[in-house]
């Protein structure tokens, strides 16, 4: 079973995700889902939010680089993985303060 599953070309790309998340983690300016996780399930702790996050964000990458680049072997999934990981990190992180601006100080 083991095998299979480090095999499966959806978990070798999952893993190229996880790698882009960890990786991101080093930026002081990124925040992820976080800022959008605290809106929609308020007053819980930091652990909470993060443990959150770290899951949804690499799904979503793996996801997106498994149905739209359709990789194939070990190199193509861990790139897939990386590179929509990488985007949507890019994406996030710009758009991440907007939100939490936005919930501090009530305008839209």
């Amino acid at each position: 079973m083991f095998e299979a599953l480090i095999g499966n070309i959806f978990f070798q790309t999952w893993l190229g995700a996880v790698c882009a998340h960890l990786l991101s983690l080093y930026s002081d300016d990124f925040k992820g889902t976080v800022p959008f996780i605290k809106k929609l399930v308020p007053a819980r702790s930091e652990t909470f939010y993060y443990r959150i996050d770290f899951l949804i964000l690499p799904v979503i990458g793996a996801l997106l680089a498994y149905v739209l680049l359709d990789p194939t072997n070990l190199k193509t999934s861990i790139f897939a993985g990386l590179s929509w990981s990488g985007t949507l990190i890019a994406l996030l992180k710009r758009n991440s303060n907007q939100i939490e601006n936005t919930g501090t100080n009530g305008q839209n």
